[in-house]
């Protein structure tokens, strides 16, 4: 148990170091190559290319993203890790919190990542922020039904 506990622990750093610096390529050394991502507001699929696109999207619409984890917790090949995301939203402070799950292998390596939050009270904030919907838009993130379908034809 000792070692997955070390395997957690770096896990852990190497997510938030990723966050504290946020970028397309931030968690490569984290993700495998074909990770599988379930994600709100994010394209769902296979693979760290997917992951690169997704963060650049959501980097797009909040270029100060930066996260804070609050908590977490592992056993054996999973980690749980609680996050507060803080961004500038049309020219205003925005938060939200998620849970990330993360399935790791024994060397810390990410093969799924599952992450949980009510997107609700964000598309709300997009919704009652004029200003937003062009950046929003711009960005790919939406509108999601659309662009969803969109990439659905390309694929």
């Amino acid at each position: 148990m000792a070692v997955w506990a070390r395997t957690h622990e770096e896990v852990v750093e190497a997510f938030a170091a990723g966050w504290r610096h946020p970028d397309p390529h931030a968690w490569d050394e984290l993700l495998a190559d074909d990770v599988d991502l379930r994600q709100p507001f994010l394209r769902k699929g296979h693979g760290r290319d997917l992951w690169q696109q997704e963060a650049q999207r959501l980097l797009t619409f909040l270029p100060d993203a930066r996260s804070e984890v609050l908590g977490w917790a592992g056993r054996t090949d999973m980690v749980f890790i609680e996050i507060r995301i803080d961004a500038t939203l049309a020219g205003r402070p925005s938060s939200f919190q998620a849970i990330d799950r993360l399935r790791i292998d024994s060397t810390g390596l990410v093969l799924q990542r599952d992450s949980f939050f009510d997107p609700g009270p964000v598309a709300l904030t997009v919704v009652r922020r004029p200003s937003a919907w062009w950046p929003w838009w711009r960005s790919g993130l939406g509108p999601l039904l659309v662009r969803r379908r969109f990439l659905k034809e390309l694929s």
